[in-house]
């Protein structure tokens, strides 16, 4: 009964959460938040998704117009992304953290700074694992190399494999957590904000 409660709750939460950030990105400057934001996170992730070279090339001698060339190159990546399992989890990745930057931006202007700040440190750590995972996985796992090789020996690379997956996970499960429990937070905002229009047209 006790799990039946919970699973309740869950589909509960997530349908307000639905209906809110409906509701928010009706609204033209968080519609607004939330384009640029999917812009700058997908950007991001596409430009370390095959490691850090497109970095090293940018702070390289290269001349202006070829370290352009790399930073501009990185737009027609952005959509080869819709073309493989790996280019869409970069995108859903990237969708999910623009609707908590608009979600996050909109409770805290209503005065929720605490329950913000919460969704913030959550969605932090599912962009930072969604990163590691998906944006920069040789960057992520190239950091934990020697704990997997102390761990693991000559199973190393199966090993960060494997957790490359377990991060993808991780990263989707708490950046979906994050909308669930700010979006919650803003239906009862934008409840009580529906509420006290109709009672002050009432009156």
């Amino acid at each position: 009964m006790a799990i039946r409660k919970v699973i309740e709750t869950i589909s509960d939460r997530s349908k307000f959460a639905l209906v809110s950030t409906g509701y928010i990105l009706k609204q033209p400057k968080y519609l607004c938040v939330f384009l640029l934001s999917f812009l700058i996170f997908v950007y991001f992730l596409t430009f370390f998704r095959d490691g850090s070279s497109n970095w090293q090339l940018v702070w390289s001698g290269l001349a202006i117009d070829r370290k352009l060339e790399v930073i501009g190159r990185v737009f027609p990546a952005i959509l080869e992304n819709f073309s493989s399992f790996y280019g869409v989890s970069i995108i859903l990745l990237s969708l999910l953290q623009s609707i908590i930057v608009a979600q996050l931006i909109f409770a805290w202007k209503n005065r929720e700074k605490e329950q913000s700040l919460n969704g913030a440190s959550t969605g932090g750590i599912g962009a930072l694992l969604g990163f590691i995972a998906l944006g920069c996985p040789s960057c992520g796992i190239g950091l934990l190399a020697p704990l997997l090789s102390a761990i693991a020996g000559a199973g190393a690379v199966a090993l960060g494999d494997a957790l490359s997956q377990i991060f993808s996970i991780a990263a989707f499960g708490l950046l979906i957590f994050s909308i669930i429990s700010l979006g919650y937070i803003n239906y009862i905002i934008v409840t009580n904000k529906k509420y006290k229009e109709k009672h002050a047209k009432s009156n």
